[in-house]
This record gives C-alpha cells, sequence and structure tokens, in this order.
C-alpha cells in the first residue's frame, strides 16, 4: 500500500515539473529577416540578434521580414528558435 502511495506521489511530482517548466519556457516570437546559410536558416531580427531556425522549412521566405512564433534556447551555435508557426511582416 505504502509502495502505491510513493509511485502515484512520484508521478504527481513529476507531471507538476513538467508543467511548470512549460509554463515557464512559454512561446516566445522574432521579428526578422529570413537569411540562408551553410548551417540552415535563421532570422536575422531587428535587434541585432541572429536566430537558428529549427523546426520549420522557410525557404519560400528567405529574403522577407517575418514574425516567428516558437520556443527560444540557447544551444551550443549559439540562440535556437524552434518555430511553432511563421507569418510575413506587411511594410
Amino acid at each position: 500500500m505504502k509502495s502505491k502511495l510513493m509511485k502515484c506521489l512520484a508521478v504527481m511530482l513529476i507531471v507538476g515539473l513538467m508543467v511548470v517548466s512549460g509554463a515557464i519556457a512559454g512561446d516566445s516570437s522574432v521579428t526578422g529577416t529570413v537569411e540562408k546559410t551553410d548551417n540552415g536558416f535563421v532570422i536575422s531580427a531587428d535587434d541585432g540578434a541572429t536566430y537558428s531556425v529549427m523546426g520549420a522549412d522557410l525557404s519560400e521566405m528567405i529574403g522577407k521580414t517575418v514574425t516567428a512564433t516558437g520556443t527560444l534556447s540557447e544551444g551550443a551555435s549559439g540562440k535556437v528558435f524552434t518555430v511553432i508557426s511563421v507569418e510575413p511582416v506587411e511594410k
């Protein structure tokens, strides 16, 4: 009985931590120009930062200004933006 209770509490703790970490991470937005590099696509943001793009083929957006929504992380090669959605910016 005690063993089942401990397992249940452990599962609840893990699920709770996953929910909290997801809420903290949240979605971010980046606005900038899409460029193609030897390492894939990047978004050169309006603030001067460059983000490596993961999770999306932006080949049709090269040279265009876009607003991308997704999650931001720090990778070995710098800032990585995992794209959930991307919209062109009308000028």
